[in-house]
Parts: structure tokens; sequence; C-alpha cells
């Protein structure tokens, strides 16, 4: 538990300042290629999330970039960041291990982000209330993001429509409350599981790319109470997916 002697040298550290809300639409990562690792990282990021690899199993960094196509090294490299996230756990002499993810788990996940979502949104639609012409750049961010989620759901392209949403809540995260909030709840999304059918899985992305579409108006409209609310129920899309399954 963090002390008041403590929050309150937090706060009063120096720190940069910052407008609250980006200027230009700028992502929050460099609008560049992705390196190779950066890469490898999405790749199997997207296997863990949607159940192509088996908690039960460990691999080997070698028999990873066979199956998934990708070189050895940025295959090491992205395992031992996932290591780090707490995602992955290394195996001595042997590979890697899924981190068990249970139901408990999920729902623990879920609202930890819920905590972080409601009042970023909230936030958005306060400063969208008091000057959406100022909000306009990061607003047609995340409109391009829900945009790009819901093409690829009704594609069956679940790859698209995964890279998509992940970039939308990152963004909603670092919009309305910070870089911060944004890798926190990045790193518990990332710890998430989806073991649907396939053919179930793609009613339940096109479902949840119109509620991020849908949350996009929303907050544009600053109807707060309604985005916040729309928002927690989205985050259960993880969870919807196991249970239909």
């Amino acid at each position: 538990m963090i002390s008041d002697e403590t929050a309150e040298a937090a706060v009063k550290r120096p720190t940069p300042a910052s407008p609250p809300m980006p200027a230009a639409p700028v992502p929050a990562r460099p609008d560049s290629a992705p390196s190779l690792r950066e890469h490898a990282l999405i790749v199997i990021r997207h296997a863990i999330t949607t159940g192509d690899l088996d908690e039960g199993t460990i691999y080997s960094a070698a028999g990873l970039a066979k199956q998934l196509g990708i070189s050895l090294s940025p295959v090491r490299e992205a395992m031992m960041s996932l290591v780090t996230e707490g995602t992955v756990e290394a195996v001595p002499n042997r590979g890697f291990r899924l981190v068990p993810v249970t139901q408990e788990d999920l729902e623990e996940i879920i609202r930890i982000r819920a905590l972080l979502a409601g009042p970023a949104v909230e936030a958005l639609c306060s400063r969208v209330f008091a000057d959406q012409a100022a909000c306009e750049a990061a607003l047609g961010v995340l409109r391009q993001n829900a945009e790009d989620a819901l093409a690829a759901a009704l594609q069956d392209d679940t790859i698209g429509f995964m890279t998509a949403d992940r970039l939308f809540h990152e963004h909603l995260l670092e919009y309305g409350l910070g870089r911060r909030a944004a890798e926190i709840s990045l790193r518990l999304r990332d710890q998430s599981r989806v073991f649907a059918a396939h053919s179930i899985a793609s009613v339940i992305d096109s479902e949840s790319a119109q509620q991020i579409v849908d949350l996009v108006g929303l907050i544009e409209a600053a109807r707060a109470d309604e985005a916040r609310a729309l928002v927690v129920d989205n985050l259960y899309y993880f969870k919807r997916a196991g249970e239909d399954h």
C-alpha cells in the first residue's frame, strides 16, 4: 500500500509539462515499420491471445521460429520480453511456457483494466465538452482505429482485428490518462486469452469492433456515463469469447 508520504513525494516530483490532448494524431509508437523483434512480438502475442500456443506446452525458441515463420534471434528476444512482462516463463534448458491464466485471473484483469478505462473515457468526454475542436486530432486517431478493427472483423481477419483493437485501447488510455496508464492496461491485455472456435470468435470480433465504433461516437457527443458503461462492457470481450466456446 502506498503511504501518504510516498504519494506526496510522487506528486511533488517535477515532470515535464505536456498538453492534456495531442495536437496531432501522433501514434503511441513511432510511425515506421516495426523491427524484427517488434514484428515477432506482434505475431507471438496474437498466437498467445487466440490460443494458437497452448499453456501446457514448452516451446523452444527454434521451434517457435519455425512454427511462426520468423527468424530465430527476434523470436528469442521477443520471448524474453514476454518473460519480463509476466506473460511467459522460462524453463531452464528447455524453452518457454505460457503463464496459465484462469477464469478468475481473467476476471481480475478485466476489473483492473476497467478501473483505468472508465476514467479515461470520462476525461476525454470532459475535454470534448470543453473544446471539441482541440480534441479532433485524437478523436480522428480513435475513429480510424475503430473503423480498422470493424473492417478487419467483417473480413474475418482476426490478426487485423486484434491489432487495430489493441491500438484503439492503447490510444484511448494514453489520450485519456497518459502513457503509463496505457502501458499498464496493455500489459494486462496481453495476459488475456481467447479460446473460442473461429466461427464464434468472428461474430464476437464484429460485435466488439462495432462497440468501439459506437464508443467513439459517444465520446464525440461527450456522453460520459454511456461511454464509460460501453467501454467496460467492451473489455469483457475476452470473457464472452471464453464463455461462448
